[in-house]
């Protein structure tokens, strides 16, 4: 199953989408299985190149549906949870999990995809190609890794700060 095809099912009612030993959720059922049905899951933003959106997704294993949901229906892609869900606050939702985590620094930080999409624009025009994928990576990082790693990822926050 493609990309489109899960965001389109994750329109309807709930969709627990089969991929692998875990059951994934995404934008509009993600939103409701952790905001209205208050299941706390790690929700992940992802910019997907091929559909150029950022995506919202989270899961867990599949072994816990039916202790979790009981009332979750097998469907050919997974699960689906029937309701009557109110979708009022998702764009509100959608949007806090697109933002790129703020940082006391740099001074000028990225808060919405369309400031991603023009810091990109800046680095192409300097031949820095950059992804939007390499923005969230580098402005997200937290050292707890090796030395190495830790120093090269803060000289690459470092080097691309200084740019503005």
């Amino acid at each position: 199953m493609n990309i489109e095809e899960k965001i389109a099912l994750s329109k309807r009612p709930v969709q627990f989408i089969a991929e692998g030993n875990f059951l994934k959720l995404y934008n509009q059922s993600l939103y409701v299985v952790e905001q209205l049905l208050g299941f706390n899951l790690k929700v992940t933003a992802k910019y997907i190149k091929k559909i150029d959106q950022i995506i919202v997704c989270g899961g867990f294993p599949t072994r816990s549906i039916t202790k979790r949901y009981p009332n979750a229906n097998p469907n050919l892609t997974g699960y689906e949870l029937l309701g009557d869900y109110d979708l009022s606050g998702y764009e509100l939702w959608y949007q806090k999990h697109c933002q790129i985590p703020k940082q006391k620094t740099p001074q000028s930080l990225l808060t919405t995809s369309q400031e991603v999409n023009e810091q990109l624009n800046e680095f192409r025009d300097m031949n820095k190609p950059l992804t939007v994928q390499h923005l969230l990576f580098l402005q997200s990082w937290q050292a707890n890794k090796s030395m190495v790693d830790s120093a090269f990822i803060q000289a690459l926050k470092n080097y691309f700060s200084e740019l503005h």
